[in-house]
């Protein structure tokens, strides 16, 4: 495994036991059944990029004239976008947490709030071809064959996230829900203490994978979308574009993390700022703070 790969596995640990239990009960109860969303499954896959599999996934329409011509104007500072690499565009109007993806290099679904902005002059064609160029840089993933794979496998476990998001949004509404999911590890150490205690195996093993779990899963997802986040920034740099997410990132917030980004778009190599470029704004700002320390502690 390499690059995204690991951090990608790490995050499908929950949804991979949780579905194989569902799989399990289903093969136990209908055999035909599980053949059947096996097939439906193996579809799925094969057409994921098909026009009905893109409406049904981001309810994505081919873009007309005008927004096509749009789009394919604005993403020409990305080199990898230009001539016959360029993308076919569609207008989705289900693309959760952005506004833009991509599910191959050949196909661009953006939102109607996106298309707006560029064309209405809200957004420069840079500032729009960087945030393309951070779907661009997960293509790989969410066009990966296994990954595709395993997210028909963790359907039951997709359905229950979808649940507990509708559910989080209830409860952060709550304090007493909130304080009750906080002690949950109380919880967890009386069940485990007291199946240990009267050697309920088969008990204490279920509750203690389900306590690691209930920590684990949180962590790691979060690490995967560092990780993705991670692979977008890497694309956007390589495509002389970091810079131009930096100030947009830094216009959508002001926290320690974001400041730390921005830096890091600016000034990483393979942007606009090489490794030896001693003259540009990232060694003019470290020099200016060293100029105003003091001898001792500028040297």
């Amino acid at each position: 495994m390499n690059r995204w790969h690991g951090a990608w596995a790490a995050a499908q640990i929950t949804g991979v036991i949780f579905s194989s239990l569902v799989w399990i009960v289903v093969c136990g109860l209908s055999l035909p059944a599980l053949v059947v969303a096996g097939g439906i499954g193996v579809a799925l896959v094969i057409t994921r990029n098909t026009r009905p599999m893109l409406w049904w996934r981001f309810g994505a329409t081919p873009a007309n004239d005008f927004q096509r011509d749009t789009l394919l104007t604005a993403i020409v500072p990305i080199p990898s976008l230009r001539g016959r690499h360029q993308p076919s565009v569609w207008i989705g109007r289900r693309i959760i947490g952005g506004q833009v993806v991509m599910p191959s290099s050949s196909i661009m679904v953006v939102s109607p709030r996106f298309v707006a902005q560029v064309a209405n002059g809200q957004m420069t064609d840079r500032e729009a071809s960087a945030i393309i160029s951070q779907a661009l840089g997960v293509v790989e993933v969410v066009g990966s064959t296994p990954v595709n794979v395993l997210e028909v496998y963790c359907m039951p476990w997709r359905m229950v996230q979808v649940l507990i998001a509708m559910v989080s949004q209830f409860a952060a509404r709550h304090r007493t829900l909130r304080i009750s999911w906080s002690i949950r590890w109380i919880v967890f150490g009386v069940a485990i203490a007291d199946n240990y205690l009267d050697a309920r195996w088969p008990a204490f093993v279920g509750v203690t994978l389900i306590a690691g779990l209930s920590w684990t899963t949180g962590f790691l997802q979060k690490r995967w979308d560092g990780r993705l986040q991670d692979l977008g920034d890497q694309r956007t740099i390589s495509e002389g574009l970091g810079p131009d997410l930096a100030g947009l990132i830094q216009r959508s917030g002001r926290s320690l993390a974001t400041g730390e980004r921005a830096d890091r778009l600016r000034c990483s190599p393979g942007g606009t700022i090489g490794a030896g470029d001693r003259g540009g704004p990232c060694h003019s700002a470290a020099f200016s703070r060293a100029q105003s320390l003091p001898p001792c502690l500028g040297t």
